[in-house]
């Protein structure tokens, strides 16, 4: 039986505390259009109403980023997590004591055959993207099941590519200026990814810091190296191609001395020695010094914090039974 990347294993063990510190946490703004396109709620009035008698797997939920839009819309009992990390397991259970959850991995789902609505997968699908994870996520979900996966990301990539067959897309914005958000509805209006990177363009030195970081990941699965979305369009006997696609754009913050804390977490740099980490952290911070403009540099609450570009993915696909 495949096992669980080692090293996600050692460096959620690790870092589980300043994953969920530093990390995103996911917008309700696209949280909810996505719960829609599950099928997990439904919009009467201009309001959405969920079902929660649906029952949801949360796989690979780590420390509960995603888990908590689930809670504040009214899961409890009907939703079920799994997560391979014992450390990010302990965190999640400090913040969610009320949820039931198992130690498992996307291999060896510790559920009956067809007992859930919906998987979710959040920040974490790339990890185990292969036919074994596939045939075991078809195995628990209902014939009416659906496949949800989502990702904040920090600049553009190929995974943001659409493929054929077109699903149905929207691309949704927040926390922008309207005379930004209105140029970048009209430009590039029928390309995605080229409407991606003119949004990312508005601050570039979080996309140069990005870069350099990415350097560091050639060898771990990676939500922008693109090989989850290869498998999920290629024909299968498992799930249907991706039916939504929703792209979420919008500028957080982040204190200056945060940057590279921030990049620690991830765990392709957890996983390196502390020699190695310091000369990123060196790095890191040289570009910060010398990148950031003006435009980038703002303050809340006396504090000085910089605009940084962002995005959130999410997709849906339907079981094949």
């Amino acid at each position: 039986m495949p096992q669980t990347h080692s090293t996600a294993i050692n460096s959620y063990n690790s870092n589980h505390s300043s994953y969920d510190q530093l990390r995103p946490s996911f917008s309700p703004k696209i949280v909810d259009q996505f719960l829609v396109d599950l099928g997990l709620g439904s919009i009467k009035d201009n309001k959405i109403v969920y079902d929660n008698k649906k029952k949801i797997l949360e796989l690979a939920a780590g420390t509960g980023k995603f888990t908590r839009n689930l809670v504040d819309h009214g899961w409890s009992d009907q939703l079920i997590v799994v997560e391979p990390s014992e450390g990010m397991l302990k965190t999640f259970d400090k913040k969610f004591p009320e949820i039931r959850k198992f130690q498992g991995s996307s291999y060896d789902i510790p559920l009956p055959d067809s007992s859930v609505d919906s998987v979710i997968i959040a920040q974490g699908f790339h990890w185990f993207s292969d036919e074994s994870s596939l045939i075991e996520i078809n195995r628990v979900l209902k014939s009416t099941g659906t496949l949800g996966c989502i990702w904040n990301f920090d600049a553009p990539s190929i995974s943001q590519n659409l493929h054929h067959p077109l699903p149905e897309t929207k691309i949704l914005y927040d926390n922008i200026a309207p005379e930004v958000e209105s140029k970048l509805s009209v430009s590039n209006s029928n390309n995605v990814s080229l409407k991606i990177k003119e949004f990312f363009a508005l601050h570039p030195w979080c996309v140069e810091v990005s870069e350099y970081i990415y350097s560091f990941d050639i060898k771990v699965p990676q939500y922008r190296h693109g090989k989850w979305k290869e498998l999920l369009c290629k024909e299968n006997k498992y799930f249907s191609p991706i039916s939504k696609e929703i792209f979420l754009l919008y500028i957080s913050r982040v204190k200056p001395e945060d940057v590279y804390k921030y990049w620690e977490t991830r765990s392709f740099i957890t996983d390196l020695n502390a020699d190695e980490r310091l000369e990123i952290q060196k790095k890191v911070e040289s570009l910060v010094r010398n990148v950031v403009t003006e435009n980038d540099k703002t303050k809340l609450n006396g504090d000085n914090y910089l605009e940084k570009s962002m995005g959130t993915h999410s997709i849906v696909t339907k079981v094949i039974k």
